[in-house]
């Protein structure tokens, strides 16, 4: 499996999709009975304070049965999957279940994910982090490094090809 296959899946799968649409289904239903819409998960969320995703309005447009309309947005990537939503809920509604499913969906159908997660796969894969190790520059104009600043090296993966295959097997999951 390469990353392409990873972050883009040409050939939808109809058992995937009628099951990934089962699943808002029941959430949809879940959210109708349990959320009355308090707000408590948005004003937790990492990704409205610097994104504007709203929690609260994913749950009530999958109340809707809104699905076409949210996976065609790209709103639906800016979830950082802290799960605050989840915990700052008095009902234990998840939105990021929700949005999991709504990304999931979008993917299914063809959508292509956004170029930065393709990018930190990529980079997850060959260095084993997010992103490569950056420099600063302070106010005089001097380029500080992890060395110079006394910083220890980042951590990455011991085994480069066990954290390879366990991101590997995290594409063939459902999540």
């Amino acid at each position: 499996m390469s990353i392409m296959d990873l972050t883009s899946m040409a050939e939808a799968q109809k058992a995937d999709r009628q099951e990934l649409e089962e699943r808002l289904r029941k959430l949809s239903l879940e959210a109708a009975e349990k959320c009355y819409q308090c707000g408590k998960c948005t004003s937790g969320c990492e990704a409205h304070k610097l994104l504007e995703l709203e929690p609260h309005r994913i749950v009530a447009l999958t109340k809707a049965g809104l699905f076409s309309e949210m996976i065609s947005s790209d709103i639906i990537w800016t979830c950082v999957s802290c799960f605050k939503c989840y915990e700052r809920c008095p009902q234990k509604v998840a939105p990021v279940n929700i949005l999991f499913a709504l990304k999931n969906l979008s993917v299914l159908n063809g959508k292509d994910v956004p170029g930065n997660y393709t990018a930190m796969l990529q980079s997850a894969m060959t260095i084993g982090l997010v992103q490569d190790i950056q420099e600063a520059v302070d106010r005089k104009g001097t380029v500080r490094t992890r060395d110079s600043l006394g910083l220890p090296p980042p951590p990455r993966p011991k085994d480069m090809e066990h954290f390879m295959a366990a991101i590997m097997g995290t594409a063939v999951e459902k999540v």
